[in-house]
């Protein structure tokens, strides 16, 4: 049996070839176009960097531009020509009758019969799509369109939706007509193809079946012989001239190109892009030879390593910015000269409400949707222009981080016989711990103790440490604090590297010499953690051999209070 997805892909080409483009009717929800000068909008693009600049902010144009843009195609999609208000309004009303009458309850062949009897006199009403999509709900029907392949099933629904002896059962018998619908279903059944179908706008789906028709050789031409002799129109302006719709047809045609070519700033860019990807690829497969802490020379040359990659990276950038600036002004100019015959040519029409003739009521959309496009345009080139910007502010952090100086990572640790206190509430020295045992953490998230797993044990003993004593908790601290003191508690003292980070309340990790009486410390107490601060800090010798815990939370407690893990 036919499944849902197959017969959609068989009417899709019909849907949108033969019912937009050979059958115009005044849609209700159809938009008609404003009053509004969008071709000086591309002027008010913020124009790009051409090269590398750390002084330079991202304009506030780019919001007050995005800002009008919105508001423009807002405009647009909400504006309506009185006879569009009153259809609009009488779809509102048909769907607030047909949800009343329960609808979503129904059947599918009880939501049909009463689309018949209610929806009869609804503009773009089409009695034909009806009647079919009744027959397809009669399992005779769908087992006859199962034996047809996907062209045939779509040639013979767009017969039955075609009037007899009208010009658009003339197209539909047409080969070029069949051959473009062949290749459109054969393409919609690629996914991507599919999906990319789905975000087009209306104008660019039409643009791009004019283009494949054409392709086909189903050009204008052609078209007027298969409607033969027809009577002849009277000119649509005022409202609507065919100088419009062929500027707009041209307008919507380039796009869909476009679409399928990128431009020079897109293909620059995505050289860039390739180009910055090689960069990182070499430097995965030279990975930094491990240097330990305190080994300084180790160190320096994986220093070196990567700023030599950053210089490549930071090469390229600069390179790119100045193509990418000019390729911006350039494709600027293509985009002006794109829409201008357009812009020109709808400041020409009447866009009052006195529309009168079926000719004219056709194609509103049509030129609305033309706007619509060139406010895309402005978006492209506002896209472009930000593009750039980021890349200038990548470019800075980059620099920054190159810039950055060497320094020796120095090893922070404690002696030997500093007490870590275990998850199980033991204290034991920190050179009896190893990588797999679990010792108390702490969850700044959540403020409480955890257990957390050793992941490394290091050991330095390459030369003498010099260490510092910590005197944490005492009343002495209190006495230059401005703040009303706290009690006091037990001092407790901590032997450990100058360098080696000390956790505050706050979440700051602060080098042994570098803490101040006013930093909440966190130290074990009976009931989880309490705040502390420090009281005293003295030179405390040296020692040949020093070690430090690596820990899944980063933390352990060291002497009770809580230590960062490196």
């Amino acid at each position: 049996m036919q499944t849902p997805h197959r017969l959609v892909s068989a009417l899709l080409f019909l849907v949108a070839l033969l019912l937009i483009l050979l059958v115009p009717v005044a849609v209700a929800l159809a938009q008609k176009p404003v009053k509004a000068e969008i071709l000086p909008l591309f002027d008010k693009v913020p124009a790009p960097p051409a090269a590398p600049n750390c002084n330079l902010q991202r304009p506030a144009g780019f919001a007050a531009l995005e800002k009008q843009l919105a508001q423009l195609g807002q405009a647009i999609g909400s504006a309506r020509t009185a006879e569009q208000a009153r259809d609009e309004k009488a779809y509102q009303q048909l769907g607030q009758q047909a949800q009343a009458a329960g609808m979503d309850k129904m059947t599918d062949q009880q939501k049909l019969a009463y689309m018949q009897q209610h929806g009869a006199g609804m503009p773009g009403y089409n009695a034909q799509a009806v009647n079919l999509a009744q027959q397809m709900q009669d399992p005779a029907f769908q087992a006859k369109l199962a034996k047809m392949s996907d062209q045939e099933k779509a040639a013979y629904m767009q017969k039955m939706m075609a009037a007899p002896g009208s010009t658009q059962q003339r197209m539909v018998s047409d080969p070029a007509f069949q051959a473009a619908q062949a290749e459109f279903m054969q393409q919609m059944k690629n996914p991507a193809f599919s999906k990319a179908w789905q975000q087009k706008s209306e104008a660019e789906q039409d643009a791009y079946m004019q283009q494949l028709m054409r392709k086909h050789g189903l050009d204008e031409n052609r078209m007027k012989a298969i409607a033969g002799n027809q009577p002849k129109a009277a000119p649509l302006a005022p409202l609507v001239a065919t100088p419009a719709l062929e500027a707009m047809s041209k307008l919507s045609g380039t796009v869909a190109e476009e679409a399928s070519n990128p431009d020079a700033f897109r293909r620059l860019h995505e050289q860039l892009q390739a180009d910055l990807e090689a960069v990182k690829l070499d430097q995965q497969a030279h990975p930094l030879k491990q240097a330990r802490e305190g080994d300084c020379r180790g160190q320096e040359l994986n220093y070196q390593q990567q700023r030599q990659y950053m210089k490549r990276r930071l090469d390229l950038m600069t390179r790119y910015m100045g193509q990418l600036s000019t390729a911006w002004a350039a494709h600027k100019s293509v985009l002006k000269n794109r829409v201008t015959p357009f812009h020109t040519e709808l400041a020409k029409i009447h866009y009052g409400d006195d529309i009168k003739r079926a000719e004219e009521k056709n194609v509103i959309a049509s030129l609305a949707g033309g706007q619509q496009l060139m406010l895309q345009e402005v978006s492209q080139l506002m896209g472009y222009s930000d593009v750039l910007y980021d890349l200038n502010q990548e470019y800075c952090e980059l620099k920054k981080a190159y810039d950055k100086p060497f320094q020796c990572e120095l090893a922070t640790c404690f002696p030997a016989a500093a007490r870590v206190m275990l998850a199980d509430g033991r204290e034991v020295a920190i050179s009896r711990v190893r990588p797999g045992d679990e010792v108390l953490g702490y969850n700044a998230a959540t403020g409480q103790t955890v257990k957390t797993r050793v992941t490394r044990l290091d050991i330095h003993d390459e030369r003498k440490y010099e260490l510092v004593q910590l005197t944490v908790g005492a009343p002495a601290i209190y006495a230059g604090l401005t703040t009303p003191a706290a009690p006091a508690t037990d001092a407790t003292e901590l032997l450990l590297t100058p360098n080696h980070p000390v956790l505050t309340a706050d979440g700051q990790a602060l080098r042994a010499d570098e803490l101040r009486p006013s930093d909440d410390l966190l130290r074990l107490a009976v009931a989880g953690v309490e705040t502390t601060h420090l009281a005293d800090r003295q030179p405390a010798g040296s020692t040949g051999i020093v070690y430090n815990l690596r820990t899944e939370t980063g933390n352990y407690f060291v002497s009770g209070v809580l230590v960062g893990s490196k």
